[in-house]
């Protein structure tokens, strides 16, 4: 399967041609920006729960979140072990993370605010029981990136990534907007791949979930994806709205956009061979 085949550089073409790649370039800004706006979407999110409920975890690990975003994992991650490290090069989202770790009362967190290129072992990063990516894997040099958690991690390493289509409204507003294809990027199988050529067999186990999110009406969804999209044309703004119009479901006084996922969750022990 992959006899031949440089997985790795295939992944970092297939990044390279992500649209959101091509046109926003590094995505830190980006997500500074929306930082805020992207932390009170995740309220109405049970999908953490299940994620962390799949972790080799106990009271007395330490785990490393790489990409943490506003802790989605990290807070209720800290509420059961004894410390976590978070690598997130966001200061938007770092803020937020910072927040919600003061409003828990939590105090076993330690940020540091780089990307996960950038820092090192035996330097900025130490070893840890436990390390964790959560929809955060959009580094270029996959390989490298692999072989860094594996070499950080004690005890196991855990990826949560899609599994093939997952960016229902890019696919239909890109081409609108834009008129071109949106390409989403790679997935989970590039990653199966990579890990298998560097020597490490993982267990990888495919889920369907859904992907739900609310708005008080419709305008706060319009604004939400014209920053999304970063457009703030008047002709742009009718095609968002044109399609949220259509999509949205009305529940309870709220909106909500809603889709099922195929979700994959990546995960190798250090105890088991390589």
């Amino acid at each position: 399967m992959t006899q031949g085949i440089d997985w790795n550089k295939m992944w970092m073409e297939a990044m390279e041609n992500a649209s959101w790649r091509k046109r926003r370039g590094d995505m830190t800004g980006f997500w500074d920006k929306r930082a805020r706006r992207f932390c009170q979407s995740i309220q109405d999110n049970d999908r953490p729960a299940q994620m962390i409920s799949k972790l080799d975890i106990d009271p007395k690990c330490t785990v490393l979140d790489i990409g943490a975003g506003p802790g989605t994992l990290t807070i209720p991650l800290a509420k059961i072990v004894k410390h976590v490290t978070v690598v997130e090069p966001s200061r938007g989202m770092l803020a937020c993370l910072k927040e919600n770790a003061a409003n828990e009362g939590l105090e076993n967190i330690t940020c540091i605010n780089q990307k996960w290129e950038d820092v090192h072992p035996g330097g900025e990063l130490d070893e840890y029981d436990v390390v964790i990516a959560s929809y955060s894997l959009s580094m270029l040099d996959m390989a490298a990136a692999l072989s860094k958690m594996d070499t950080v991690a004690r005890r196991s390493v855990h990826l949560f990534t899609f599994a093939g289509d997952r960016m229902w409204d890019y696919t239909k507003l890109w081409p609108k907007l834009y008129g071109e294809e949106y390409r989403a990027g790679p997935d989970y199988i590039y990653l199966c791949n990579i890990l298998y050529q560097i020597d490490i067999r993982a267990n990888v186990e495919i889920s369907t979930t859904e992907h739900k999110q609310r708005f008080s009406n419709l305008e706060e969804a319009v604004e939400q994806w014209k920053e999304n999209l970063d457009i703030s044309t008047p002709e742009a703004e009718d095609v968002i709205r044109s399609h949220l119009t259509a999509k949205l479901i009305r529940e309870d006084g709220l909106l909500w956009s809603k889709n099922t996922m195929k979700a994959a969750s990546i995960c190798w022990r250090k105890d088991a061979e390589h």
